[in-house]
C-alpha cells in the first residue's frame, strides 16, 4: 500500500515539473534559452523513471529517486519564488527513501 501512495506522489512531483517546461519565463528569447524548460522535462522523466522502477520492484530505485530529487531541488532553488514549495515534496520524498534504504540495508549493517 504505501509503494503505491509513494508511486503517486513520485508520478505526482514530476507532473508538476513539467509545468517547468510548459510555462514560459520572464526573459527567454525564442530559441535560445530553452535549456532550462528541457532540465525541467529532464527531472520530470526521473521521477517517471523512479515510480516505474519501484513499481517493478527493481533494487535500484532509490538511488535513481535521490538522483530525481537532488535535480529537483537544483531546478527548485533556480525558480525559487514560483517553485519553492516544491522543496516540502523532495523533503517528504528523502524521508521515504532513507527510511527504505535503511529497513533494506539494517540487516547488513547491525549484523554480528
Amino acid at each position: 500500500m504505501l509503494r503505491y501512495l509513494l508511486f503517486a506522489l513520485l508520478m505526482l512531483h514530476g507532473a508538476i515539473h513539467l509545468a517547468g517546461f510548459f510555462t514560459p519565463v520572464a526573459g527567454r528569447v525564442m530559441a535560445m534559452d530553452k535549456a532550462p524548460g528541457i532540465y525541467w522535462a529532464a527531472c520530470s522523466a526521473l521521477f517517471g523513471l523512479t515510480s516505474l522502477l519501484l513499481i517493478l520492484h527493481e533494487k535500484h530505485w532509490a538511488w535513481v529517486a535521490l538522483l530525481a530529487v537532488v535535480s529537483s531541488q537544483v531546478l527548485i532553488a533556480s525558480a525559487w519564488e514560483q517553485a519553492r514549495f516544491g522543496t516540502i515534496l523532495n523533503a517528504v520524498i528523502v524521508v521515504v527513501i532513507l527510511a527504505a534504504l535503511f529497513v533494506r540495508e539494517a540487516p547488513v549493517l547491525f549484523r554480528d
